[in-house]
């Protein structure tokens, strides 16, 4: 928060959590598969469109959930082949994976088509002219899985309730390290790093 901008009690917590293995944003090797939990852009554009009191058809609501029993289970499908996470938060997926590409020195190359977005996202995307990989999830989680273990991981998280539209949307390349690549089936094209603030900028 900005100067003059608290009016208010402003409160801060802390979790301090006990693990057998961290797992971080940087273990990505070439090779390696990304998985996305779930749709994107969800949370984002729900408050966007309630700022604007836009009418979108279709159900647009935001994606916040606990991601802890999701992570349990993805760990326990993948164990060891679980080598990278991070949660596309601020920046969306974009912005998410261009830090995991970054910290680990590998590009990534994105699917377009493998994307699950839901069409009230898409809609949303189109009329504000934002582009839903920027925009910014509370509910999902990426993981990124060494290649053979990503049909079994990919498995169980879809068998979590929050995790039924989880898809393995790209791959971890030699070419163009820190750098995300998509894929939209007619060419590739480099995704930027979004700049200034990230929207919507709540928190």
């Amino acid at each position: 928060m900005g100067k003059g901008e608290v009016d208010g009690i402003v409160i801060n917590t802390t979790g301090v959590a006990v693990a057998r293995r961290v797992v971080s944003d940087a273990g990505l090797k070439v090779g390696d598969k990304i998985i996305v939990t779930g749709t994107i852009g969800d949370h984002g554009m729900a408050i966007m469109t309630r700022r604007r009191d836009l009418q979108i058809e279709g159900d647009l609501r935001s994606d916040v959930a606990p991601l802890n029993g999701l992570v349990r289970a993805a760990l326990a499908a993948g164990g060891e082949d679980v080598v990278a996470m991070k949660d596309p938060t601020r920046g969306g997926l974009a912005s998410s994976l261009h830090e995991m590409a970054g910290k680990a020195k590998v590009g990534i190359l994105v699917e377009e088509a493998r994307l699950p977005m839901n069409p009230a996202v898409r809609a949303a995307g189109e009329i504000l002219g934002i582009d839903p990989l920027v925009v910014a999830n509370e509910g999902k989680a990426i993981v990124g899985v060494r290649a053979a273990a990503a049909v079994k991981v990919l498995a169980a998280i879809r068998e979590h309730p929050l995790g039924r539209r989880a898809a393995i949307i790209g791959t971890a390349i030699a070419a163009r390290p820190g750098n995300l690549i998509l894929d939209t089936g007619l060419g590739k094209r480099l995704i930027a790093e979004i700049e200034g603030e990230p929207l919507p900028r709540i928190c």
